[in-house]
């Protein structure tokens, strides 16, 4: 049975055994936490006359990359108990049907939460290999790695089917029925909500609606502008950090993905030289700063205007965790 990579930042792709398709079903999204253990963005500042200049023993401290719609979501640790509890519930309730399946074991993710939004470029990663940057990896973002699933452990898990080998598959599938434990005593949460299948996506859809309101913002575009005369400074002609980063020179595209096709060299002194500037330039004319003001802004018109349902989604996350420790240790189990 073949493995492949994760399809997307925030989900795995799960390959059917029958058609060998990627489905970007997340079986596991809990929230959109990511660790902030970064660097300062002025750092860069320094890195852009050398390369070399740029030491690790230098004295930063990490940017503030929260968000107001973090708050409604579990940090890493605690997301990955969760998960853990949720597979182990699915595999106890899929044997329960006949299947046995494993699901891949599961660790706090390591990447970096509101990196992309924000726009911040770890500098002396910058200096290292470029835009390239360590520790973002697929398996990393989501804590999760790929895994295979065969036609009927997933029919069963959504609940596509009433019966498996004339046993009854649980209503909504067995996602449905380890989520039904999990959001058990949720407070001022409905019996209708509490029931059924926990919406991983919920929350990074909020983020999606917030970032839809920022982008608009006239103060991003002012500082992309800031930053695109600092880049021509530095003898760079990029219109945005999008373009800067997705230089056909170094940046994957999908003609690269063809047969036959030689990956392009990683980590060049074109591309290094290229990111330190564009470190610099973010760092030098407040680039993260309004952005972070802008997200914060939109973000919160969102949280304002979807309150009542965040606040359930809150609710739901605390009793996810309480009752995820109790499956770990054997004293909360499925009924039938």
């Amino acid at each position: 049975m073949t493995h492949l990579p994760p399809m997307s930042r925030v989900g795995i792709g799960i390959l059917r055994k029958s058609d060998y398709v990627f489905r970007r079903h997340r079986l596991f999204m809990i929230g959109y936490e990511w660790p902030m253990s970064v660097l300062r963005m002025a750092m860069a500042v320094a890195c852009v006359a050398a390369v070399t200049g740029c030491s690790a023993s230098s004295a930063v401290n990490s940017p503030d990359l929260a968000l107001p719609l973090d708050a409604y979501s579990l940090g890493a640790k605690d997301r990955a108990q969760v998960i853990r509890a949720r597979f182990m519930l699915m595999e106890e309730c899929l044997r329960h049907v006949g299947l046995d399946f494993r699901f891949p074991a599961v660790e706090p993710v390591t990447d970096r939460r509101n990196v992309d939004l924000l726009g911040w470029l770890d500098p002396r990663q910058a200096a290292k290999s470029g835009y390239l940057q360590d520790g973002r990896h697929p398996d990393e973002m989501t804590g999760v790695p790929s895994y295979p699933i065969t036609d009927d452990a997933f029919y069963v898990l959504y609940g596509k089917v009433r019966r498996f080998h004339g046993r009854t598959v649980p209503r909504g599938g067995c996602m449905a029925k380890a989520d039904a434990l999990l959001n058990r005593g949720a407070r001022g949460v409905a019996p209708a909500d509490a029931d059924r299948r926990f919406d991983e996506d919920e929350v990074p859809r909020y983020v999606d609606s917030a970032a839809d309101l920022a982008v608009k913002d006239p103060r991003i575009a002012a500082a992309e502008r800031e930053w695109s005369d600092c880049m021509r400074s530095e003898g760079f002609d990029y219109r945005s950090i999008d373009q800067a980063a997705g230089d056909r020179r170094w940046a994957w595209t999908v003609d690269d993905d063809s047969i036959g096709n030689t990956p392009k060299p990683r980590g060049t002194q074109a591309e290094i030289g290229t990111a330190v500037a564009d470190a610099g330039c973010r760092a030098g004319t407040g680039y993260l700063d309004v952005r972070r003001t802008v997200h914060v802004e939109a973000q919160n018109r969102v949280i304002g205007r979807n309150r009542a349902r965040l606040d359930v989604i809150r609710s739901l996350n605390q009793a996810r965790l309480a009752n995820s420790a109790k499956v770990l240790d054997g004293t909360l189990t499925l009924s039938w």
